[in-house]
């Protein structure tokens, strides 16, 4: 059998994140993002606390560049207000639990965003760095990615 078809059942650690508005428009950004994954490109640059990344959307789309910072800065919101963001996945649940250890800064670009994600914490920088190895492949492979744990790797 095919370990890819190895399907683990998602134990949900800190609730679903909600149903409510916010919660569905969060979610279909996300679903944007995966969707036109290919529109989009990502280039980190680790530094000792953490990674900076620029991420821009290829096609120049002015719809897909809002998703895109709307995005980021409603994971963000997500963090700030105790709202869990894919809470199966044990990654995202751990840098749940420590993200008021987590530093986020940012900066609109004309077509992307530019963010630096940092901790004092040397265990969270490593977990950085495994959230950043996370989205690179929600950016490599989609929606195919975003239904595994991270971090996601794959073997074509």
């Amino acid at each position: 059998m095919n370990t890819q078809e190895i399907k683990k059942e998602k134990v949900y650690q800190r609730g679903r994140g909600g149903s409510d508005a916010q919660h569905k428009e969060d979610e279909r950004l996300f679903h944007q993002l995966l969707v036109r994954h290919e529109e989009i490109e990502r280039h980190t640059k680790k530094i000792e606390s953490g990674i900076e990344s620029i991420t821009r959307i290829k096609s120049k789309d002015k719809e897909l560049i809002e998703i895109l910072q709307e995005h980021v800065l409603g994971m963000k919101k997500r963090f700030d207000a105790n709202r869990a963001i894919r809470s199966w996945d044990p990654l995202f649940v751990e840098l749940f639990d420590h993200r008021k250890e987590l530093e986020m800064s940012w900066e609109i670009l004309e077509d992307g965003i530019k963010v630096r994600l940092s901790s004092e914490n040397k265990d969270l920088c490593e977990l950085i760095k495994l959230h950043d190895e996370t989205l690179h492949a929600f950016i490599e492979h989609g929606l195919r990615a975003s239904k595994h744990e991270s971090p996601y790797r794959f073997e074509d």
